[in-house]
């Protein structure tokens, strides 16, 4: 009989693909995939450690899985472990933990852990100097393709976690991710997205700065069935500029849609965080993509409460997110998280003041995206239908420049298994 074995997935486009790729190697393996943890041998809470919630949801997710399943044995992988592996390994509902390093070895490491499943093998695998286990060439479960170009980050910004979780830069090789997108491309995906922690560090390492605009440019030139487009995850203003930005979205192929995580809009604030940039440089990359292309969408992230932060400090910051018309601003209340700069700052915020930051701010976000839907009110965008389970019913699209639709008269004969193309009027 074969073992059953559920992951549980948190955090970013990154954990999403990597969970997608360690599905199939279990399956190598002998194991088959569930849905439901009650029901698996071994469950894998694939973490991430972002914020102190982020932390706390995966410790969740390991005392759910062990209530409702204290047979299984329970995992934890991902960046979570990296930081805060003595605490994971005190929790009694915790089996056993899996470094970064040796993620791709993770189905190996459960397989062998249920073999002996007596010794509840409780111990920290330690990290490998390289970067083979992320060699990953395979196909997405998901309507749009998730395609991982990199791992690791070293801008070292003052609040962040993520470069001790993932650690430095590393680029996968071109032609594996070249060869890759050729097999998406084959199997009838009309969007790929490329996933990395930091996308526009690819090629850094390597002292090759220019190596991610190369990048794109082939991947935009690849020969394709039918029509296909690139959408970007996370780019950063610490990374890119202007110029950089506007020679990315001129590309054929790319989407009019990038993520530039803001942080902060008032300049004293950035500073503190170790973000190289202005608000003015972060509104001059607005200006440029908007200049190419009226209706770029943009989304952010934006931090509120950060150590040292006055309330001068965040109406700027407020304003500045009113004014840039973001399509969505994910909002996080400033988490402190050891190992950091920012964990050593003077003059935290209060509680209770970050909370009414958060609140605050999620009205400028709202009234952010609701002045850019305005602005697109009417205008024709070309559109990824998902295949609807309802045939005739109400279907799912993704504008190009990044709105989720609602199309109640569906095309009735998609192009590809994974969606077909439209116009479709906002």
């Amino acid at each position: 009989m074969r073992n059953a074995v559920s992951i549980i997935t948190l955090g970013c486009k990154v954990n999403q693909r990597e969970s997608e790729i360690l599905a199939r190697e279990f399956e190598a393996f002998g194991f088959e995939a569930t849905d439901t943890p009650e029901t698996a041998d071994a469950v894998i809470v694939n973490s991430c450690t972002v914020t102190q919630v982020s932390d706390q949801k995966t410790r969740q997710m390991a005392r759910r899985a062990k209530r409702q399943n204290p047979a299984a044995l329970v995992f934890v992988i991902g960046c979570y472990p990296q930081v805060a592996a003595d605490g994971l390994l005190r929790m009694p509902e915790v089996d056993g933990i899996v470094s970064q390093a040796d993620k791709a070895r993770t189905a190996e490491i459960v397989a062998a852990a249920l073999r002996e499943q007596e010794n509840r093998g409780r111990r920290i695998f330690s990290d490998m100097p390289n970067n083979d286990a992320d060699r990953e060439i395979g196909k997405s479960t998901r309507t749009r393709a998730l395609l991982k170009i990199e791992d690791g980050c070293d801008r070292n910004c003052a609040y962040c976690v993520i470069p001790l979780a993932r650690g430095a830069v590393r680029s996968r090789p071109e032609a594996e991710i070249l060869a890759e997108a050729e097999s998406l491309l084959l199997e009838g995906y009309g969007e790929i997205v490329l996933t990395g922690v930091n996308l526009a560090l690819y090629g850094t390492e390597l002292r090759e700065p220019d190596r991610f605009y190369a990048l794109l440019s082939r991947l935009s030139a690849l020969p394709a069935d039918g029509e296909v487009r690139f959408r970007l995850g996370s780019l950063e203003p610490t990374v890119i500029t202007a110029e950089v930005a506007a020679a990315i979205a001129r590309l054929p192929r790319i989407c009019p849609h990038f993520h530039l995580s803001l942080q902060s809009g008032a300049a004293r604030t950035l500073t503190a965080m170790g973000r190289p940039y202005t608000p003015a440089d972060f509104q001059g990359i607005l200006k440029t993509l908007r200049s190419i292309d009226p209706l770029f969408g943009v989304t952010t992230d934006v931090i509120a409460g950060f150590p040292g932060e006055t309330e001068a400090d965040f109406e700027r910051s407020l304003r500045f997110v009113e004014k840039a018309e973001f399509l969505h601003t994910h909002i996080f209340p400033y988490s402190v998280r050891p190992g950091t700069r920012a964990a050593e700052m003077p003059d935290l915020v209060p509680k209770a003041v970050k909370t009414d930051r958060v609140k605050r701010m999620t009205e400028a976000a709202k009234i952010s995206r609701e002045t850019f839907l305005k602005r697109c009110e009417g205008a024709v965008r070309r559109t990824l239908l998902f295949p609807s389970a309802n045939p005739g019913g109400a279907a799912r699209g993704i504008t190009d420049n990044g709105i989720d639709v609602r199309v109640t008269k569906p095309a009735e004969s998609p192009r590809r298994p994974y969606g077909s193309f439209i116009d479709f009027q906002l």
